[in-house]
């Protein structure tokens, strides 16, 4: 979406257009559905209603442009993994049936390279086995297309912390799809 294009569409959503705020959930739901499921969270398309609906509560708060506006959707949905992966630490459940999914596109080097080569399923397989901080990272990274410096804002993590990260994590997928 352009920035003149948001800026219509949020002051219309902040009056209580439901057409506005039909664009706003047709720009922004790929991309937070993408980041839910390959973040295993249960009800994905639940979780993304509740992220709209954080953002309807408090659209008259927000001030920036689109990309800023996309960062606060992914920070509210990235709250919700927190909370998810604190709740699932105090009981033990069993892993999600995620179903099949189409392949995602990736937009970075070589996450982008092993997003290409596994399928959404194998992708959750892998980022499993990756610790919580290295698979956040490289799901904002590749399916959210943020920067380094984005991702640290999101997280609460510095610059230099989400670099490392996703380092230690690119290196373990390598060395995971080498097993395979």
């Amino acid at each position: 979406m352009d920035e003149g294009r948001f800026r219509t569409s949020l002051r219309a959503a902040r009056s209580g257009d439901d057409g506005a705020w039909q664009d706003l959930y047709d720009w922004l739901s790929p991309q937070l559905l993408g980041f839910i499921r390959a973040s295993r969270l249960s009800d994905a398309e639940d979780v993304v209603g509740e992220v709209f609906l954080e953002l309807a509560r408090r659209i008259t708060e927000f001030k920036g442009d689109a990309r800023g506006f996309r960062a606060w959707a992914f920070t509210i949905a990235r709250a919700r993994r927190v909370d998810e992966i604190r709740r699932r630490s105090r009981r033990r459940e069993d892993p999600l049936d995620t179903g099949t999914h189409e392949l995602i596109a990736a937009r970075t080097d070589v996450e982008g390279e092993a997003l290409a080569m596994v399928g959404l399923e194998d992708l959750i397989g892998l980022l499993d086995r990756l610790t919580d901080d290295q698979s956040e990272v490289l799901i904002l990274r590749a399916i959210g297309d943020w920067t380094a410096r984005e991702v640290g804002e999101i997280t609460g993590r510095s610059t230099g912390s989400v670099e490392q990260l996703q380092h230690r994590a690119t290196q373990a997928l390598r060395d995971l799809l080498g097993e395979s």
